[in-house]
């Protein structure tokens, strides 16, 4: 009777295994359609993706990385990508959510940043000027087995000063004096 006893409250608490430790979603690749089912909901209100009203604008993709494997993390970096973001980043608190919270407000570029912790470890990487109804699909194409696009944030088209235009001013005042 004892056995019996033990053998069925064995078996219940197997099948509450899946209740206490679900699989991790992170895990295997996410087609683009799953993605861009997924990916509205977390760009809810309050989100720099939904307050953009403009129809462009450039994105910032950010991906859970966690469950990358090394390769395929050596494969995103390119040569002047920050892999240095995160680790500097974790010196200056003893936080991982502040840590955190310091590389998501942090600005990057198309060579992309990382930040390599336990969990989570994220990448950041700037797209291309496209239009606001665009940039979930273009994130979801940019994801890689085991990546999760997690944020979009928009920005609008930056303008970068033209150098020779600058010059030119300056030597313009310095002439009139």
């Amino acid at each position: 009777m004892m056995r019996a006893l033990l053998a069925v409250s064995a078996m219940m608490s197997l099948g509450g295994c899946s209740i206490l430790f679900p699989e991790d979603p992170r895990l295997g690749t996410e087609s683009s359609e799953e993605c861009a089912a997924r990916v509205p909901s977390l760009l809810g209100p309050g989100t720099s993706y939904d307050d953009y009203t403009e129809s462009e604008g450039v994105p910032t993709f950010t991906y859970d990385i966690t469950k990358v494997g090394l390769e395929d993390i050596q494969a995103l970096m390119v040569e002047g990508s920050d892999d240095t973001a995160g680790r500097r980043l974790m010196e200056a608190t003893n936080e991982t959510s502040t840590a955190v919270a310091q590389f998501m407000a942090m600005s990057v570029d198309e060579k992309g940043a990382f930040f390599m912790a336990v969990d989570p470890a994220l990448y950041r990487v700037r797209g291309n000027l496209q239009a606001k109804d665009a940039m979930i699909e273009s994130g979801c194409a940019m994801q890689k087995e085991g990546m999760r696009l997690i944020m979009i944030d928009v920005a609008p088209e930056q303008i970068t000063p033209n150098p020779e235009n600058s010059g030119e001013e300056a030597d313009d005042t310095e002439n009139e004096t």
